[in-house]
C-alpha cells in the first residue's frame, strides 16, 4: 500500500473551546435582547391596564356627576384590585366642575400613589346640566 496519510478524526481541544468563545459572545447578546423584550412587555402590560383602569373609574365619575352634580366624584385613594390604584379629585367652579383620575400601580404597597407611581392622568370638565337655564 502506498503513503497514506492519516487523517485525524474529530476536533482539538483548542478548536471546541475557540467554538464555545464564539458561541458564547454570539448568545450573550440574544439573551440580553430577550431580557429587554420581557421587562418591556411586563411595562406595556402594566401601564395599559392602568389605561384601562382610569377609563373605567373617569366613566363612574361621569355617570355620578351626570345623575346628580352635587355629588362629591372624589376617592382619595381607590384600590383597584392586584396593586392597582386609582385617585379622583375634583375643583367645582360654579356650575363646572374638573375631574381628574389618576390610577398607576402601588410598588410599595403603602396604600396610596406617589408621583412616582402614576401612570395614566385624565382630565375633563362635567357642566351641571340640573340646573335651570344653563343650557
Amino acid at each position: 500500500m502506498g503513503n497514506r496519510r492519516r487523517h485525524p478524526r474529530g476536533l482539538t481541544l483548542m478548536e471546541v473551546l475557540v467554538a464555545s468563545a464564539l458561541l458564547g459572545i454570539a448568545l450573550v447578546p440574544a439573551f440580553d435582547m430577550v431580557t429587554r423584550g420581557m421587562v418591556l412587555a411586563r411595562d406595556v402590560e402594566v401601564r395599559t391596564r392602568a389605561v384601562f383602569l382610569a377609563e373605567r373609574e373617569m366613566e363612574i365619575a361621569l355617570a355620578k356627576a351626570t345623575e346628580n352634580f352635587s355629588t362629591s366624584l372624589a376617592k382619595p385613594s381607590a384600590d383597584l384590585g392586584d396593586g392597582y390604584r386609582a385617585t379622583v379629585t375634583e375643583t367645582t367652579s360654579g356650575l363646572m366642575k374638573t375631574v381628574i383620575v389618576q390610577a398607576g400601580f402601588d410598588a410599595d404597597r403603602n396604600g396610596t400613589l406617589s408621583s412616582g407611581e402614576v401612570l395614566v392622568t385624565f382630565a375633563t370638565v362635567v357642566a351641571d346640566t340640573t340646573t335651570p337655564g344653563t343650557l
